[in-house]
C-alpha cells in the first residue's frame, strides 16, 4: 500500500489527475445506486401520527369526487385534465357537468377500462328524463367533492394537504390556487333588502367568504346537499353567493395544483368567453334580484332598469310588491326616481313656481336627506296658481331630456315620469289657499290633507338627495299634521308600515 501511494505521488501530473477523476466518478455512481451507502448526511423524514393524515393519503379515491363545471365547450382542456386524474387515481370517481351535450364530444372512450369512473353530464332539459338524471348529486356518494377548473394538473400531495385541512376544519370551503394563479381573499355582503351585493377584498386574509382567481374547491357533500343550486352558473361565484348567506367560510390552503395547457388563445375566444360569462352573471343577478354590485374598489354595476326599459316593480295596488318580498324600492329605481325630483325641481323653480317637497319626500328628507328607501314614487307641492307658469305642466309630453310630463286621467295633479318606458315618476300636488289653509285641488291621496299656509311663509330649505330643496319651515311640524304625532320617530321604528299598515 505504502509502495503504490509512493509511486502515485511520484508519478505524472495527468495520471494522477485520471486517478482522481475515477475514484470521484465511482463514489457518486455508489452514491446514486446506493443511497445507504452515501457519505454525507440525509435529513431524516418524519413521518406523522396523524390518524386523520394517515386516512386521507390512503384513501383519496374513497374520500373524493372531482367535478369539472366551469369550462368553455368550444375549446378546452378538460380531456387531459380528466386524464390527469384518473392516472394518479384510477378508482377516483370523475364527473363532468355541462350545460349541454358537449360539442364536439370529449374523447372519452366508453369501452376504455381506465375510464370507467369518468362520467359526462348534461343539464340540458329532454322530457325522457328522471329528475335525478339532472341532478350532479345523484351521481357522488363520496363524503367531499372537489370541483376543479379547467386545465388543471393533480398532485397527491396537494390533495393529500386539502384533506387533512378539510378534516381540521370541517366547517370550512378549501381553496387550492391552480398554477401560478394568485388568490384574492373576498368579503361577501348581500343585502336582501336593498338588492345590493357588495365586495370587499382583504389580501391579506386566508379566511374568506369568496376566493378570486383561478382555484379549485373542496368541499363537504353534506354542505352541497344545503344548497339550493349548488352547481348554477357562472361558477364558483354563485356557489360562493350561497355559501356566504350560510356564513360558510372558504380557507386558502398555501399548496397549490399545477397547470394545464393554456386555452383560450384568440382574441375572438376571449371576447367570446367574456361575453358568455357575463350573460351568465346576469342572468344569475336576474334569478336573485340584485340590482346592484358594489365592488371592491367602490365602483358600482348596475343590473336594474334603465331609461330605456321598464322599472323594476309592477303597478301598485295598494300596497308595492317590494314592500310584500320585506324589500325596499330598488336601487336602480331609487336612483332614476332620485333624477326625475331633481330634474322637476329645477324646472318648477326655472319656471317661477313655489314648490316645495311633500309628505313622503319631506319625511326622507328629514331622516335621511334623501328618498325614503321604501318610497313608491316622489312628492313636490306647487301652488295652484302657479302651474300656469311651467309650460310642461300645461301641454305635457316628453321634454328634451326624455322626461315625460302628463295630467293625470282622474284628478287635478300631475305626473312626471323617468321616461315613456321607464315609468319611475314624480308627483306634482297643486294646493289652493283658501282663508289661510292650503287645500289640495281637486285630488286625492290617503296621507294628504290640508295645512296651514304659515307652513309656506317663508320656505325653508332642506338637503335632498344631493342638493338643497325647498321646504315646509317647520319640517316636523309639517309631518305630524300630515301622517299623525311623531312621525319622524314613528318612520324610524316601523318603517313602510307608516304608509302600508
Amino acid at each position: 500500500m505504502k509502495i503504490m501511494i509512493y509511486r502515485f505521488c511520484r508519478g505524472r501530473l495527468t495520471f494522477k489527475f485520471y486517478v482522481l477523476t475515477v475514484f470521484i466518478a465511482v463514489v457518486l455512481i455508489c452514491g446514486y445506486l446506493f443511497p445507504s451507502l452515501r457519505l454525507y448526511p440525509i435529513a431524516p423524514v418524519t413521518l406523522s401520527t396523524n390518524p386523520a393524515q394517515s386516512r386521507t393519503s390512503r384513501h383519496l379515491s374513497k374520500l373524493f369526487t372531482v367535478v369539472f363545471r366551469q369550462f368553455e365547450e368550444s375549446e378546452n382542456d378538460v380531456a387531459d385534465s380528466v386524464q390527469s386524474f384518473v392516472s394518479a387515481f384510477p378508482n377516483m370517481p370523475v364527473v363532468v357537468v355541462s350545460e349541454t351535450t358537449p360539442y364536439p364530444p370529449f374523447p372519452f372512450s366508453a369501452t376504455n377500462e381506465t375510464l370507467r369512473n369518468v362520467k359526462v353530464l348534461s343539464l340540458e332539459l329532454r322530457l325522457n328524463t328522471l329528475p335525478q338524471d339532472l341532478n350532479p348529486l345523484s351521481l357522488i356518494s363520496t363524503e367531499y367533492v372537489l370541483f376543479v377548473p379547467d386545465s388543471t394538473r393533480v398532485l397527491r400531495r396537494t390533495l393529500q394537504q386539502a384533506a387533512l385541512a378539510a378534516t381540521t376544519n370541517p366547517s370550512h370551503i378549501i381553496a387550492i390556487a391552480v398554477g401560478n394563479g394568485h388568490l384574492t381573499c373576498q368579503q361577501v355582503k348581500w343585502n336582501y333588502a336593498d338588492w345590493t351585493l357588495q365586495y370587499n377584498k382583504d389580501a391579506s386574509e386566508k379566511i374568506c367568504d369568496a376566493v378570486h382567481g383561478q382555484h379549485a374547491l373542496l368541499i363537504r357533500t353534506t354542505l352541497l346537499h344545503k344548497l339550493p343550486q349548488p352547481f348554477l352558473l357562472p361558477f364558483p361565484e354563485s356557489l360562493y353567493l350561497q355559501t356566504a348567506v350560510k356564513n360558510v367560510k372558504v380557507q386558502i390552503l398555501d399548496s397549490k395544483l399545477g397547470a394545464g395547457r393554456s386555452v383560450l388563445k384568440t382574441p375572438v375566444a376571449k371576447q367570446r368567453a367574456s361575453r358568455r360569462m357575463r350573460d351568465y352573471r346576469v342572468a344569475l343577478y336576474k334569478q336573485l334580484g340584485v340590482k346592484a354590485v358594489v365592488r371592491e374598489d367602490g365602483r358600482v354595476q348596475w343590473f336594474g332598469c334603465k331609461r330605456e326599459t321598464q322599472r323594476c316593480f309592477p303597478s301598485v295596488q295598494g300596497v308595492p310588491s317590494y314592500i310584500l318580498s320585506g324589500r325596499n324600492t330598488p336601487p336602480c329605481c331609487r336612483r332614476n326616481m332620485r333624477r326625475a325630483a331633481g330634474h322637476v325641481l329645477r324646472s318648477l323653480l326655472q319656471a317661477g313656481a313655489r314648490c316645495w317637497l311633500e309628505t313622503t319626500s319631506l319625511l326622507g328628507a328629514v331622516v335621511r336627506g334623501d328618498l325614503l328607501p321604501w318610497a313608491e314614487y316622489a312628492e313636490i307641492g306647487i301652488h295652484a296658481s302657479d302651474v300656469s307658469r311651467v309650460p310642461w305642466l300645461q301641454r305635457g309630453g316628453a321634454d328634451a331630456d326624455g322626461f315625460v310630463w302628463e295630467r293625470a286621467t282622474k284628478g287635478h295633479y300631475y305626473r312626471v315620469a323617468y321616461s315613456a318606458t321607464n315609468r319611475v315618476y314624480v308627483l306634482v300636488l297643486p294646493f289652493t289657499a283658501r282663508n289661510g289653509t292650503m287645500w289640495p285641488a281637486d285630488w286625492v291621496l290617503a296621507h294628504q290633507r290640508e295645512f296651514p299656509e304659515r307652513h309656506l311663509h317663508p320656505l325653508a330649505q332642506i338637503s335632498f338627495a344631493g342638493r338643497q330643496a325647498p321646504a315646509p319651515n317647520d319640517a316636523r311640524a309639517f309631518l305630524d299634521l300630515k301622517l299623525g304625532l311623531n312621525a319622524v320617530e314613528r318612520c324610524d321604528k316601523i318603517g313602510p308600515k307608516l304608509l302600508y299598515p
